[in-house]
């Protein structure tokens, strides 16, 4: 039996979402005065660490416009924690403490506002809200934080590498080297064994080895059909901290993107071909009593660009999963 979200608890995902969509830094505010005068600083929450920053001089109307923005920051960053707090006694999924920080360092870093988007279980995981029912528990089982670079442009705010983005989660992240020593890294471990990838879409056939992107001085794995899985991706509230604002594919072609997928895998990946099915199966079969059209139109988008590739592959993983469409 569907474990359907109550209208109530949706109605308060709703709130928070639009929350952060036009939610102000938060930062704790202090001043220091030195024999040129009165200067303003904030301590940012960023991931898991506290970082220091520089506002300006006392007095400046910027700097003390700033430091107000940020206090204010502060309290509504309460309020938001409040709401987290009752969709996490409604038992929503939430990420654990290592996905929750890459989560907000990489949203802190601009990049979920500057083309990326959250694929994976992590987007999974993060997928509820969305399609009106809490998903299986061992469907939202992961140690790794899969991020699709829409663009090779894609470059933080300010600019930085993608490591240090990262170190605000975790510092002991580090690239994992390519064949080529060169190479930017497409995959970053950490200490613990948690694994953040970075995936761009194919571009032409040669595409195999990973490309580079400049403005994060790393590197992105091809995928094939990530371009149609991140097509109009949507905005989506991760339950951490006072929340953390991402970009997750549409539920409807997340589904359909894992029933492609795990006709990919090889006979190695059979534990994770597995999952692609049970994921494509949960979401299925929410989204059949939530939001049906959105499902036939992306079975049918996705059909429709090509048989081998696309809708073949549909087509037996909808066999070997058992799942009906028409129930």
């Amino acid at each position: 039996m569907a474990d359907l979200l109550t209208p109530s608890v949706l109605t308060l995902y709703a709130e928070l979402l639009q929350q952060l969509e036009t939610a102000p830094e938060a930062g704790s505010v202090y001043r220091r005065t030195t024999e040129h005068g009165e200067y303003i600083y904030a301590k940012v929450p960023v991931g898991a660490a506290r970082i220091d920053r520089f506002i300006g001089k006392a007095g400046a109307p910027q700097a003390e416009a700033k430091a107000l923005s940020l206090q204010q920051g502060v309290a509504l960053a309460s309020e938001r924690r409040s709401l987290i707090a009752m969709l996490r006694k409604a038992r929503l999924a939430t990420p654990d403490r290592s996905m929750g920080a890459i989560l907000d360092a990489l949203s802190q870093a601009g990049l979920f506002q500057a083309g990326a988007v959250l694929v994976g279980t992590a987007a999974f995981l993060i997928s509820e809200p969305l399609v009106g029912q809490r998903l299986p528990s061992p469907t939202l089982m992961t140690g790794d934080v899969d991020v699709a670079a829409a663009s090779l442009a894609l470059a933080s705010t300010p600019p930085e590498r993608f490591e240090e983005i990262l170190h605000r989660a975790d510092p002991t992240f580090i690239g994992i080297p390519q064949l080529d020593p060169q190479a930017p890294p497409s995959r970053y471990r950490s200490a613990s064994g948690y694994l953040v990838d970075v995936l761009t879409p194919v571009r032409t056939r040669n595409d195999v080895n990973p490309l580079a992107l400049l403005g994060l001085a790393a590197g992105a794995a091809p995928l094939p059909h990530l371009a149609w899985l991140i097509q109009d991706a949507v905005p989506a509230a991760a339950l951490w901290g006072s929340g953390v604002l991402v970009r997750i594919p549409q539920p409807a072609r997340f589904a359909v993107h894992k029933l492609i997928l795990a006709q990919r895998r090889d006979p190695a990946n059979r534990i994770k071909r597995t999952k692609d099915l049970a994921q494509a199966k949960a979401l299925i079969d929410a989204l059949l009593h939530h939001d049906r059209y959105a499902l036939e139109d992306a079975l049918a988008d996705a059909r429709a660009q090509g048989r081998k590739g696309w809708a073949e592959p549909i087509s037996r993983s909808l066999a070997e999963a058992d799942i009906r469409l028409d129930e």
